[in-house]
Parts: structure tokens; sequence; C-alpha cells
């Protein structure tokens, strides 16, 4: 997944990573995300494949520390785990947040929540500022920002990309998708234990089976338990046989009462509409706490400037009775 749920969009040509400012002489260490349908900034994964590390930063910086890192405002770095993946990225900054949602030393992955869209750091001196996410992934802490379009899953290029969504509970149901006659079902975790009783032991071409939970992973292959007619089973994602999908919410009820067993959709479509009025309450609170962010961070600007009137007033007033004796 990307940095968001539903739709990203690139706004402006020097959103994008690379020597994209000033003509094509100033440098942009990354790319500028802007969340359409959550506010939510969400651990990515690379190319598909499920990334984890470790929260080293979780901050903000003052400007008058005189480290450039203040014009990311409130910012999160994450340490990715070691051999994940063949590039040289090491490291993934996610910066301007309104709200910082993780603590240095937590473990997060693909998919986890890491913070809330803002606009602090110099993004609040945008004309006029909107709220975003900078995305950088770097080699090193100290390093310059590498491509990281593995990591958006879109081009390096303005676009809006995705599809739209409303940020509910089903649109985190997981569904595995069968791509052959060779995915097997088990009756449980456990590879000498196929279920033959169940379509001679294999799952359906072109079907979609619920995700109850993840068993485990020995980091070739997955575990997963799912539903299978009206039993509880597992079954083993493997590339070429089956991959982990999310659905849209039309498409996810019917999968549900296909393995069901048919039946009416009433109870399914009842709790849709209480989640999204739930997930529609989230972005209102979230909207207002972006915004609350965004008043602190003026009020900080304006007392900047009103503190430095004061100081060229008093060396003014030094200089004038210097003269004077």
């Amino acid at each position: 997944m990307a940095i968001f749920k539903g739709r990203v969009r690139v706004r402006y040509g020097y959103s994008r990573w690379g020597y994209t400012r000033n003509n094509g002489k100033g440098w942009h260490g990354g790319s500028d995300e802007e969340g359409l349908d959550s506010t939510t900034i969400r651990m990515p994964d690379y190319k598909g494949k499920s990334i984890s590390g470790r929260v080293v930063t979780a901050r903000k910086v003052d400007r008058s520390t005189g480290s450039k890192t203040w014009e990311w405002g409130w910012y999160v770095c994450v340490e990715l785990d070691a051999g994940q993946t063949p590039d040289a990225v090491n490291y993934l900054y996610f910066c301007h947040n309104a709200q910082n949602l993780v603590s240095v030393g937590q473990r997060v992955k693909s998919g986890d929540a890491l913070a809330v869209m803002g606009s602090t750091g110099n993004a609040a001196l945008a004309s006029p500022p909107f709220a975003h996410c900078h995305f950088e992934v770097r080699a090193t802490a100290a390093g310059a920002g590498l491509d990281p379009t593995a990591y958006t899953g879109h081009p390096n290029a303005v676009g809006t990309y995705g599809e739209a969504l409303n940020e509910t509970e089903d649109n985190d149901m997981k569904f595995l998708k069968v791509l052959s006659q060779k995915c097997e079902v088990f009756s449980s975790a456990d590879i000498n234990a196929i279920d033959t009783g169940y379509n001679g032991g294999r799952l359906k071409v072109g079907e979609h089976y619920p995700i109850q939970a993840e068993v485990g992973s020995d980091g070739t292959y997955t575990w997963v338990r799912i539903q299978a007619g009206a039993a509880k089973r597992y079954a083993v994602v493997l590339p070429d046989r089956s991959e982990i999908v999310e659905l849209s919410a039309g498409d996810a009820i019917t999968a549900c009462m296909a393995q069901a067993g048919g039946g009416g959709t009433a109870a399914l479509e009842k709790q849709l509409e209480e989640a999204n009025a739930r997930a529609e309450e989230a972005d209102k609170r979230a909207a207002e706490e972006t915004q609350r962010a965004d008043r602190a961070q003026a009020g900080e600007a304006k007392a900047n400037e009103q503190a430095g009137e004061y100081l060229r007033r008093i060396e003014s007033a030094k200089a004038a009775l210097g003269g004077a004796v």
C-alpha cells in the first residue's frame, strides 16, 4: 500500500523528487504526497511487498537551532529492517505532520498508522500552504534523498493516483485472491494436513476468501486463516498461487456472502453504514487537529516576528545612546 489509503495527489511540478525547483536548478529530496481520502500517514510497502522497521525519530526541530531539519516540522523517521529490499534505501522520512502517532523505538510494518498529515515546518510558508506529507527515502541518515517511487507506488510525476474510497473498517479487510489450481487449503497451519475434504484440497481459482488472521511466516511464505465454505481453514500465500488484496466495500460484501453460502446482505450493509459514519467522524477530528496545529504554527511565527522587532528596537536604542555619549 501507499502512505495513504485511497487517492494520493502530487499537486505541483516542484512537488516531485529530483531537480524540480527553481527551473530545474533546485533539489527536492522527496515527493510531496497529498492524501485526498484519508489524512492518516501509514507505513508503505515496497512494490507491493510488506516491509517493517523501527521508529528512530519522532520529533520537531525548532528553527532557532539552525538545523535545516526545522523545515520538516513534525516528522517521523523509520529505519528499515535489513535485507528486505534490493535497493539502497534504509531510512524513510514522513514530514510536515500535524501530529505524530508513534514514538521512538516502536516497531512498525506496512499499513501501520504513523502520523496525521499537516503543514508544519516550511510547508506553513507556502502560498497558499496545503497539508501534505513530504516523503523522503535515504540510504543514510545524512545522505541525499533517493528515488521514492518503489514506496509511493506511483510515477515521479504530477497527478492523482489510486482509487477513491471511504475509509471504513471494511476497507481494512484482507482477502486471499486465488491465482492457480495449485493453491491448496489445509485443516490446520501444517503443510502435512491438506484438507482433501474441501474441493479436493484446493481453493477455487478466481475466488476471494476473507482473511481472518495471519498465522505466521518464515520469510518465504505466509500462513493465513481463511473462511472457506462454512469452516475455518488455512492457506499458504505464494506469489505464483495466490496474493493478498483489498477489495472495495461492495466487492468485499459480495465475497463475504459467497463464502458464507449466500443469504441477505442487510446486516453487512448496516455494518458498512455504521463504519462509514465512524470514519467520517474520525476524519472530522483529524481535520480539526490539523487546523489547530496550523493555527499554533502561525501563532509561533507571529511571536517570533514580534520578538525580532523588539530586539531590533533595543539594538537601535543602544546605538542611539552610544552615539550620544
